[in-house]
């Protein structure tokens, strides 16, 4: 069976697209060749995981990262692309100067291009906006489009797209991994707790950064609210960021007990903090997705996420598996928490919906095949 040859122009090596990239490159139609912009960015302190089971290239190039910005410039990828003679090439749509050069290229040599966006509205960022006419040029003229969810579909459309050359690929993690590790803390969970000194019997977990966009100072306060009615109750807070100290006075400053911050844990540690907690809640003010609500679905967990984050409209089902609140709202993010923790037969039965749509909805197969089905559309439109 004759292969397409595939250009994946990607920005940089994150742990979380490994499962995506192997996926793709083990498929029986494709020979995926992928081509990273930069290792790793500045704000990200995960292990970079390199020669895994597919072909790479970390381009040489320019990474600007100041004011919240992250460019990328990287002219050989003109190169690549001209001497290569790629099927198709898929560009993920970050505004920058190698997503431009990419996109020319193609046109100038007439390659068909997959355009790969998890753009939400609400999280459209300074540089998004200022260079919005461009981007709606590239969305109207690729042949085809891959999103994550229904909210960057929406807005896809919005920029120019058509439903119809547009394509869905979950966001997804390594749910073998973290659905094994589940399966294998959750035995020793009440060990785990005595371990860490949390032996409450409900806590509520936060994964992420700690930077004012998550809104976990909403978070800290409907907690406050529910430890007033839950005596037996923690909250815990994985992660690190330049807002950490505010989280920290705002529990200093109103006496709010048994708030307990982690800081950057390992991988291994976070599996274990998902095993031994109640309920998942992601309070943010704006994510294009949230991979850690997949994080937290594999292991069984309800989840509270509010309407900024793109993964809530996809991966949550009010009543059945969590609730979706409107961001920055503190009375929706208690009332939704209190409703799934003052039950315990509610929550594990939560619990038990997210597994299933986990499994069911969000798995590697499911977002290769998103891909797999945009590139034949773009060869065979590019053909036509």
């Amino acid at each position: 069976m004759e292969k397409y040859k595939i250009a994946f122009i990607h920005n940089i090596i994150s742990p979380y697209r490994i499962p995506l990239f192997e996926g793709l490159s083990g498929h029986p139609s494709l020979d995926l060749f992928v081509y990273f912009c930069a290792k790793t960015h500045k704000n990200r302190k995960w292990d970079v995981l390199e020669n895994k089971n597919y072909k790479y290239e970390v381009l040489s190039g320019i990474l600007f990262e100041s004011f919240g910005i992250t460019f990328h410039i990287n002219p050989s990828i003109f190169l690549r692309l001209f001497k290569e003679k790629y099927d198709a090439v898929i560009i993920s749509g970050n505004p920058d100067f190698t997503t431009f050069i990419s996109y020319l290229t193609c046109r100038l040599f007439n390659i068909p291009i997959i355009w790969w966006s998890e753009g939400i509205e609400s999280a459209q960022s300074f540089l998004g906006k200022l260079i919005s006419p461009i981007i709606k040029h590239i969305v109207k003229n690729v042949d085809s489009v891959v999103v994550p969810g229904s909210l960057s579909r929406d807005f896809q459309v919005k920029m120019g797209s058509s439903y119809d050359k547009i394509f869905l690929a979950p966001n997804i993690v390594d749910n073998d991994t973290y659905i094994g590790k589940s399966l294998e803390l959750k035995k020793n969970k009440a060990e785990s707790k005595q371990k860490l000194e949390l032996n409450y019997s409900t806590i509520i977990l936060y994964v992420g950064q700690l930077i004012e966009r998550k809104g976990v100072d909403y978070l800290i306060s409907a907690y406050q609210i529910l430890k007033d009615e839950f005596e037996d109750l923690c909250l815990v807070i994985i992660g690190d960021g330049d807002f950490k100290n505010n989280l920290e006075s705002i529990c200093n400053r109103n006496d709010i007990n048994d708030v307990y911050f982690k800081g950057w844990v390992s991988e291994e540690e976070k599996f274990i903090y998902y095993s031994i907690s109640d309920v998942f809640v992601l309070p943010t003010l704006s994510d294009v997705w949230g991979l850690v609500i997949n994080e937290a679905m594999c292991f069984g967990l309800p989840v509270v996420s509010t309407k900024a984050a793109g993964a809530s409209w996809d991966m949550i089902v009010p009543g059945k598996n969590g609730y979706i609140v409107n961001s920055a709202n503190v009375n929706e993010l208690y009332y939704s928490i209190k409703k799934i923790i003052v039950n315990q037969d509610v929550c594990l039965k939560m619990g038990e919906e997210s597994s299933k749509i986990i499994q069911n909805r969000f798995s590697v197969h499911d977002m290769v095949n998103g891909f797999v089905l945009a590139i034949e559309h773009a060869l065979s439109s590019n053909i036509s």
